[in-house]
């Protein structure tokens, strides 16, 4: 999925423009929901085309991306080596100038294939390799109850990695319970605890992102915000040492 043209250069690690070469932003929906059912894939969507800049938008959906074995095979190259579905993707994270990455609340933390993606960036941090650095991402998470958690996970995982967050979105999104054919008599499930019995389950009452106003702005706003800071000019290499100084305090309030 692509949308927008005419960007005036891609921005290098000192923050000057190579110019002829588009902006391009990658969005990566790790809901492994089917895109008819993905609030996640819906929402990020919205948001890149508010960027106003080129995208490419990938689901994670039916894709087998394993999590990182520490083998350090990557360490001589900065390139990993387990062969799996991540690979293909390799060469969109490094070209892309920023991310819009949308994880999903599975027990009180992000979902397991989009934790196994992010895990596997470990590969760009070694000898100092600069491929991550100061770019720019906007994160979001979606729960059917708790939305927040998913989204600050990948704020953590863009953090070790120098990618500063721009902003980051939280929506509601339907629960499992909506689908699996139990959800109006099961009473350990999330519809019958929040609506308790005798609640049917319709397709007005399920949650839809895309009827979600408040996600909507807040969405559309943060594409902006992302889109706007790639076109003045932002300097990778000011984001850079500002992502350093922040992890070495984060790291020093953990030391205490």
């Amino acid at each position: 999925m692509n949308s927008h043209n005419g960007n005036a250069g891609r921005i290098n690690l000192s923050g000057t423009y190579t110019k002829g070469i588009p902006m391009k932003i990658l969005g990566v929906s790790g809901s492994p929901r089917i895109e008819k059912r993905s609030g996640t894939i819906k929402l990020l969507k919205h948001i890149l085309e508010h960027t106003g800049i080129d995208y490419e938008l990938v689901s994670l959906q039916g894709k087998t991306i394993n999590g990182c074995i520490g083998c350090m095979a990557c360490a001589d190259d900065n390139i990993c080596k387990i062969k799996d579905d991540f690979a293909p993707l390799r060469d969109k994270i490094v070209e892309a100038d920023a991310y819009v990455l949308g994880g999903v609340n599975y027990f009180g933390t992000l979902n397991a294939v989009m934790h196994a993606f992010l895990e596997r960036w470990y590969q760009f941090r070694h000898r100092e390799a600069d491929i991550m650095w100061g770019k720019l991402a906007v994160t979001v998470g979606l729960g059917g109850l708790m939305p927040k958690p998913p989204a600050d996970m990948m704020n953590t995982f863009c953090a070790y990695n120098l990618v500063k967050v721009v902003d980051t979105v939280h929506a509601t999104g339907a629960l499992g319970c909506c689908y699996c054919g139990y959800g109006e008599t099961c009473k350990v499930g999330g519809h019958y605890a929040i609506h308790g019995p005798d609640v049917p389950i319709t397709p007005e009452s399920i949650p839809d992102v895309m009827k979600n106003h408040c996600a909507l702005d807040a969405g559309a706003k943060a594409g902006k915000k992302l889109g706007d800071a790639l076109r003045n000019g932002y300097d990778r290499m000011k984001i850079t040492q500002e992502m350093q100084s922040e992890m070495i305090k984060h790291q020093a309030m953990r030391d205490v």
